[in-house]
């Protein structure tokens, strides 16, 4: 449900407030013994949150939205609020929450139960064999970045995660045809061909293969213009696509390696 990404922006968040605010605020949802302390706030917070459930979690959140004003109102300057409240309002976004009316909505039902994807997708890529993996994962941090920058840049979130989806197809690529005996002709800068070489070589179907195009040019410049969705959610959708598409490519190659 919540990745750590926003975790670590909670914590930043709640920093702000005097720490007998947060030992009360989670208090409130079951968290006890909570030890906080000025001279190592968000070092406490962090410990904290980083490993609460995700039902105590959201109750959490769900009172802070609801209470922004308040939270705001004990903070001198208000930008300070302003900027981590904005940090953790997009974090929230990339998780699937939209703050609405004081209340944090799902912007897609089927998330509820799901754990996030981008965790385990950046997990997996430490853990791959993938040349490029740190590059990788630093496009999909970059993508992050880029959405919630002040002001947003919504086109270099999606040209991040559309360079992390090619990225990783091209490493693919390139461990598929080292394994061939005879010498692979693509040019590997050529998103059409890798997909190709991909499909020709029995790594995705006809139909995996039209699908990744898709996303790819959903995540092209311009071609992501909202209708009647706001952007940013028009652009976490497409982000969400991107990962989710660097998910399929990376565990359908490693069922292929044979195990030693």
């Amino acid at each position: 449900m919540i990745g750590q990404r926003t975790r670590y922006s909670f914590a930043q968040f709640l920093e702000l407030q005097e720490p007998m605010i947060s030992i009360v605020l989670l208090g409130k949802y079951g968290v006890q013994h909570v030890s906080l302390s000025h001279g190592q706030l968000l070092h406490g917070l962090l410990n904290t949150l980083r490993d609460l459930d995700d039902r105590t979690l959201m109750l959490a959140l769900a009172e802070v939205v609801a209470t922004a004003g308040d939270l705001r109102a004990r903070i001198n300057p208000k930008y300070r609020f302003d900027e981590r409240q904005h940090d953790l309002a997009q974090c929230l976004l990339l998780d699937g929450y939209i703050i609405r009316d004081k209340k944090l909505v799902q912007a897609d039902p089927s998330i509820s139960d799901a754990a996030p994807l981008e965790d385990d997708l950046i997990a997996a890529l430490q853990n791959s064999v993938a040349p490029r993996a740190q590059e990788i994962i630093a496009k999909i941090n970059d993508s992050a970045g880029a959405f919630r920058a002040i002001p947003p840049d919504y086109n270099a979130s999606l040209v991040n995660a559309r360079v992390a989806l090619e990225t990783l197809a091209g490493d693919i690529a390139a461990h598929v045809a080292s394994q061939r005996q005879s010498p692979a002709a693509f040019n590997p800068s050529k998103w059409g061909e890798v997909l190709a070489f991909l499909r020709g070589s029995g790594e995705i179907t006809i139909e995996e293969e039209k699908g990744l195009a898709g996303v790819f040019g959903f995540l092209s410049p311009g071609a992501h213009r909202p209708v009647g969705i706001p952007e940013d959610q028009m652009t976490r959708l497409g982000r969400s696509f991107a990962l989710n598409m660097c998910w399929f490519l990376l565990k359908n190659h490693l069922v292929r390696i044979p195990q030693h």
